[in-house]
């Protein structure tokens, strides 16, 4: 029979309590915990330039971001207050719907993991609302988008549609609203001659498409328009499909005081063509956000 611990042998409170703390999970935080800490924690997915860059590429806390979602959250930061300290974290795409067990559930609902642990208390990534992020987030909308398909030069000038999208080769991004858009018409419009997809990432779709290995991608209209302005020159905006996206920041439920706020910044942001916000969006695409919001209205 094993002997008992000498009292001198057992952990002390404090140190049980210690160990508890660094096993249970961070609390999710809320606007008044951003205020009190003076900390706004936002996760930023480097995904391509026309959004976010981080430096080294492979960073996760100690990163260097720019591009305008970057501006973005620090403009946002600055209206929180001057003693908020912005505090980025780097993640993959996928890491912002990932449940407890590191894994992307489109049906279930919950709030994702790094919402709940406190590690990220937005996603300023320009996230599009749609029905199964829904059962995870909540959303305040920066602008409303539709999805332009990018097609090689090749086919410039040539008549195209929605229709004849059918049977050719696409490259889109994973558990993106591209690829939920494609998996829905391959679905119904396209079930008898779908679209043949590939998985990669938006920079890989974009090059595949410039190098003619695919035919199409499909980009929200910023990220397109900035890519064949700047960076492809073999590829081109050929029409918008579906209807108009909500696009935005990405929040817990429960932070409806969070959500109010990023709205408030928003609609202030609107007001004046010389807010940051606007001038943002004129450096990096050649218009500002108020004239991009014009521009996908003049679509319907």
């Amino acid at each position: 029979m094993a002997s008992r611990p000498r009292p001198s042998q057992l952990p002390s409170v404090s140190a049980c309590i210690a160990m508890l703390c660094l096993a249970a999970p961070a609390p999710a935080r809320s606007l008044a915990e951003i205020v009190r800490t003076h900390e706004l924690r936002a996760c930023i997915v480097a995904f391509h330039p026309a959004a976010a860059t981080a430096t080294p590429p492979d960073c996760r806390e100690n990163c260097h971001f720019s591009g305008p979602v970057y501006d973005e959250v620090q403009s946002f930061s600055r209206y929180l207050g001057k003693a908020i300290r912005l505090r980025t974290l780097r993640v993959e795409w996928d890491e912002q719907f990932f449940n407890q067990h590191d894994q992307t559930d489109r049906e279930a609902s919950y709030t994702p993991k790094l919402l709940a642990d406190g590690s990220c208390d937005v996603f300023p990534n320009r996230l599009t609302k749609n029905a199964w992020r829904l059962k995870k987030m909540d959303f305040v909308t920066l602008f409303s988008s539709r999805l332009m398909v990018v097609a090689h030069a090749s086919q410039q000038g040539r008549p195209l549609s929605a229709d004849q999208l059918a049977g050719r080769r696409a490259a889109v991004l994973k558990n993106s609203t591209y690829y939920t858009w494609l998996l829905e018409q391959n679905a119904s419009r396209y079930r008898a001659n779908p679209v043949r997809l590939r998985l990669m990432s938006v920079e890989d779709s974009l090059r595949a498409v410039d190098d003619g290995q695919v035919d199409f991608t499909l980009l929200d209209s910023d990220i397109a328009i900035w890519s064949t302005r700047h960076q492809f020159k073999h590829a081109y905006v050929a029409f918008p499909v579906g209807g108009k996206d909500e696009i935005g920041w990405a929040m817990r439920k429960e932070d409806k005081d969070l959500q109010a706020t990023v709205a408030e910044f928003f609609a202030q942001q609107r007001k004046s063509e010389h807010s940051d916000l606007n001038r943002i969006w004129t450096r990096y695409y050649g218009l500002s956000l108020n004239k991009m919001i014009t521009l996908v209205n003049s679509t319907e």
